[in-house]
């Protein structure tokens, strides 16, 4: 038989779930953008939650967690990430650029910026790394390198100076 639980019940899982939705969005803000890869934060965060919520609902059982809570959290979850989205779409790049970060430039006219690659907490040979695989072997070719809030490397390359310019 299914335990419909009251009012009191279903808004403690509204709150605890906005509650440590927020926590593990400071969490991964904090953490860094370089693990995000093509994900936006909210996309990451959408996976927890749900995996989570879905996760304990079919593992554990109606005494130890009521489908109806679980309903509640993953509700609760997809409406605030479709709420907050249609927020950001409607208002400042400043409000979008709290939410979703900003990019961070990394290379500029081909010299490497130390204090903002410390700031991604990636090293120097990560950064190399990553530019190798965008066949890219020296800052010097790069006019700007930056890493997008989604974790992506943007290269803009300098141009090429021909030789036959006369």
């Amino acid at each position: 038989m299914i335990n419909v639980p009251g009012l009191n019940e279903i808004l403690d899982v509204v709150f605890r779930t906005v509650g440590i939705f927020f926590f593990t969005y400071l969490i991964i803000r904090i953490r860094g953008n370089k693990q995000l890869s093509n994900l936006s934060l909210f996309d990451v965060l959408l996976v927890i939650a749900l995996g989570s919520a879905m996760g304990d609902v079919m593992i554990y059982s109606e005494k130890e967690v009521s489908m109806i809570r679980a309903v509640t959290a993953i509700s609760t979850v997809v409406l605030m990430i479709f709420f907050i989205e249609f927020v950001i779409a409607r208002t400042s790049k400043k409000i979008s650029r709290f939410l979703y970060g900003e990019p961070i430039v990394l290379v500029r006219n081909g010299r490497l910026i130390k204090k903002n690659l410390e700031k991604t907490n990636m090293s120097g040979d990560q950064l190399k790394s990553l530019l190798r695989t965008h066949n890219v072997r020296y800052y010097s070719e790069c006019k700007k390198v930056q890493l997008e809030p989604n974790g992506e490397l943007s290269i803009i390359r300098k141009k090429n100076k021909s030789k036959d310019n006369k």
